[in-house]
């Protein structure tokens, strides 16, 4: 009669505990899969919701405006201003050239400070002065000019009559000289009379 041998103890030991390990390790991955697949369900299911709700904020927003463009289009009455009911002279600006022309005032009586103080007072008015200095002919000083006038050196009338009014200069004082290249629209030379003329201090 044979005798069934009898496998070592240690031997069946240690093979089940190096079998236990094994359940824990894909328990551990297990749970780990199932993590990731419920984090990229939630994600992937709030994306659907982000899109539907922003096709329906769409959908909703152009029905809200084809239903206020169905209203009725209202007349509108034009308004009436006070500038269409003021009668033509009151709303005539001034002379537009008034600003443009350049001008320079020449002192022809001698007194000190005499063009200074008409060139503080054309620029009040709104005309461009660039330039103050002592009245000559051919090269030679002249303070002996008894009337002031005007020197159109352009040839446009209106502009040397516009400044003689301003002044006070009567409108036969404004002389024409054809200049070549004129540096200057215009020449106001003062005179002795300067005490008659607007803007005298």
């Amino acid at each position: 009669m044979r005798r069934r041998r009898r496998q070592p103890t240690q031997f069946i030991k240690k093979k089940s505990q190096s079998t236990s390990t094994y359940p824990q390790i894909s328990s551990a991955k297990s749970q780990k899969s199932t993590a990731g697949r419920f984090f990229s369900r939630l994600f992937f299911i709030l994306i659907i919701a982000a899109i539907s709700y922003f096709i329906y904020d769409i959908t909703l927003n152009r029905d809200i405006v084809l239903e206020e463009d169905k209203g009725e289009p209202v007349a509108i009455a034009p308004i009436e201003t006070e500038e269409e009911e003021s009668s033509p002279s009151t709303t005539v600006p001034e002379p537009p050239f008034k600003k443009n022309i350049q001008i320079e005032i020449l002192n022809g009586c001698g007194v000190n400070g005499v063009a200074k103080s008409f060139q503080n007072y054309l620029r009040e008015q709104g005309f461009d002065v660039v330039n103050t200095e002592n009245y000559s002919e051919n090269n030679k000083l002249r303070w002996d000019v008894e009337q002031s006038f005007i020197i159109d050196h352009v040839d446009n009338i209106e502009q040397a009559e516009a400044v003689a009014r301003s002044l006070k200069i009567p409108e036969e004082r404004v002389v024409k000289k054809n200049t070549a290249n004129p540096i200057y629209d215009i020449s106001v030379v003062i005179g002795k009379d300067y005490r008659q003329l607007n803007g005298a201090n």
